[in-house]
């Protein structure tokens, strides 16, 4: 048996465009003789489709394209070609008004369908808004052998995933009706090792099986799909796509016996050496390829063709302009150096040397910032009666000299917006996830349109800037600062980030927000080996110090008041278990942290 795996990038509503990527992958499975050709789950109208569902028309919309496909496959002439793809079909029962739902497509005809059973929801998944779970499984015939069909989530309620408890196992049923060939349509997202993880749980549930795993890649809003399309087979790895940047229409030659390689979309021999990746740990190289692809994806659908961003001279934002000249071409990005009274010269100079070996545009706008809080106090402070707010902050001597240095970022960021308005650039914020996570930027900072490193910890922006030949070591040799004021250095204000980083981590992705229960989570990925401080010994002895928990404290009360900044902030490309954005879901006001 001769199967295609469709691994395409869709993007949600373009039913023109998702409709042609599955066509060229029809035409190349029947180029290649193929038995059958797998696409995405929900490949027809993308995922996530999210509330778009409920727009008048939309659902009509993908019923009509499902029937397109099915035109098209009767007039390519491939009575053998069984074509599976992805759409929402409707619900004429009781529950949720859809479904999420496979198409077995041969020859101008629906063979069979098959209802997604198992429905996520959690972290940035919610298809029980929108679903119905389906309640029984599928099977039909390719040349005598019976195969079985399964949507992403219905392949995570084997044994030994703990972290899954409904009620039904679709591929226990499947072992049970006897099929051992599963053929499964997925939208899975990257995470940090991922792939990895995806591979170890199937080849734990795959005894007797041969499961042909087909996802789709690209950046869709927050989230980035890999790829990663694989065969496994009785838990060894036989196949892994090699393709991340397009299209990838491989073919993989499956019987009863071992599963063979077979020709690629661009016909040469697809090696058995693809599989090497199991087993093997994640590359810093994979993460950066991944934020390149959100990044990307994100600009060009969205119809721009520039970038902006503010270069302070930091390693922020130098990984933000490496990252956006690597995702569209460094001849259309725009770095906007605005140095202050409160710049240093040596910063001045790496941001001209980064922008000289990115190959981007330099532009220098100096920023004058004292003048207009002159200017600004001097209209607020008009007003002598005694109940006045201004008046009585001034007299009571409780001004707030903080927004004095703020007011040069603020003044950055409105640059920024100008450009972005005037020429048509989409503006790039340049915050990470640790700053993020304890409020430390400006209101507007992260308020542009998209933030790439937005999902990182300061340890992994330094060991990514690292790896560059671009981004001068000066960057990221030299203490973070904001340079808001003479001398000031970001860790004066937080916490060292060898603690900082790891404080936000056990508090954003495992709600640990108790002191004994950080040290003990520390401990344990140390144990894992689990890198999560950029120097493990210095959190070991901080840990030990006197003032450890009441610092910890100041700092996981901190992060739960910035809730409401955090809310106001731009998307950027997940990457972790848990991120700020549609995956996390913390009231603003509360009084619990």
């Amino acid at each position: 048996m001769r199967v295609c795996l469709g691994q395409i990038n869709t993007t949600p509503g373009d039913f023109s465009g998702n409709v042609e990527r599955i066509k060229q992958g029809i035409l190349q499975a029947k180029a290649e003789l193929c038995d059958a050709v797998i696409f995405p789950e929900l490949s027809i109208p993308g995922y996530l489709s999210q509330d778009l569902i409920y727009s008048s028309g939309y659902v009509d919309n993908n019923l009509a394209a499902l029937q397109e496909l099915i035109s098209f496959s009767k007039r390519i002439d491939a009575p053998q070609l069984h074509v599976l793809v992805g759409y929402i079909e409707v619900n004429k029962g009781r529950g949720k008004p859809y479904f999420n739902s496979v198409a077995v497509v041969r020859n101008g005809q629906i063979l069979t369908r098959y209802n997604k059973m198992l429905l996520p929801f959690y972290d940035v998944f919610d298809e029980l808004r929108y679903f119905q779970p389906g309640d029984e499984t599928t099977t039909f015939e390719i040349g005598g052998r019976t195969v079985g069909i399964a949507v992403c989530e219905d392949l995570w309620n084997d044994k030994g995933q703990d972290d899954y408890s409904y009620d039904q196992n679709p591929l226990e049923i499947y072992r049970q009706q006897g099929v051992d060939l599963i053929f499964a349509l997925n939208s899975s997202p990257y995470i940090h090792n991922k792939c990895q993880h995806r591979l170890e749980a199937i080849a734990s549930t795959s005894e007797n099986m041969t499961i042909v795993y087909v996802n789709q890649w690209g950046g869709q809003d927050e989230l980035v799909f890999d790829g990663q399309s694989f065969v496994m087979q009785e838990g060894e790895l036989f196949f892994v796509s090699s393709e991340l940047h397009k299209d990838e229409f491989a073919v993989v030659e499956i019987d009863s016996g071992p599963v063979e390689s077979g020709l690629g979309a661009d016909n040469r021999v697809i090696h058995n050496s693809n599989a090497k990746a199991f087993n093997q740990p994640e590359q810093p190289t994979a993460l950066y390829n991944m934020l390149t692809l959100g990044l990307r994806d994100y600009v060009l659908k969205s119809g721009f063709r520039q970038l902006v961003f503010a270069s302070s001279g930091g390693v922020d934002s130098a990984l933000v302009g490496q990252l956006a000249c690597d995702a569209i071409g460094a001849e259309n990005v725009h770095g906007i150096r605005m140095p202050s009274i409160f710049s240093s010269e040596h910063a001045r100079a790496d941001a001209v040397l980064l922008h000289k070996q990115l190959g981007c545009w330099d532009y220098e706008v100096p920023i004058e910032h004292e003048a207009v809080l002159k200017m600004l106090n001097s209209y607020f402070r008009q007003h002598e009666d005694s109940k006045n707010l201004v008046r009585q902050i001034v007299l009571a001597q409780r001004y707030n000299e903080v927004a004095d240095q703020n007011m040069q970022a603020r003044l950055r960021d409105l640059y920024v917006m100008h450009f972005s308005n005037a020429f048509g650039a989409m503006p790039l914020s340049t915050g990470n996830k640790t700053e993020s996570a304890c409020g430390y930027y400006t209101h507007f900072d992260m308020n542009f349109s998209f933030a790439p490193i937005k999902d990182l910890y300061k340890r992994e922006v330094f060991a990514l800037a690292k790896l560059s030949d671009r981004i001068p070591p000066h960057i990221w040799e030299k203490p973070p600062s904001a340079e808001l004021a003479k001398g000031q250095m970001d860790e004066q204000s937080l916490l060292p980030y060898a603690v900082l980083d790891p404080l936000v981590q056990a508090y954003i992705e495992d709600y640990v927000n108790r002191f004994p229960a950080f040290c003990e989570w520390v401990l344990e990925a140390s144990k894992r080996q689990q890198v999560v401080s950029s120097k493990p010994e210095f959190l070991l002895g901080w840990l030990e110090q006197e003032e450890a928990a009441q610092a910890y404290q100041r700092i996981v009360s901190l992060i739960g008041k910035m809730e409401y900044k955090r809310r106001q902030t731009c998307p950027g490309t997940k990457v972790s278990k848990v991120a700020f954005g549609i995956g996390r879901r913390i009231p603003i006001v509360e009084k619990w942290s």
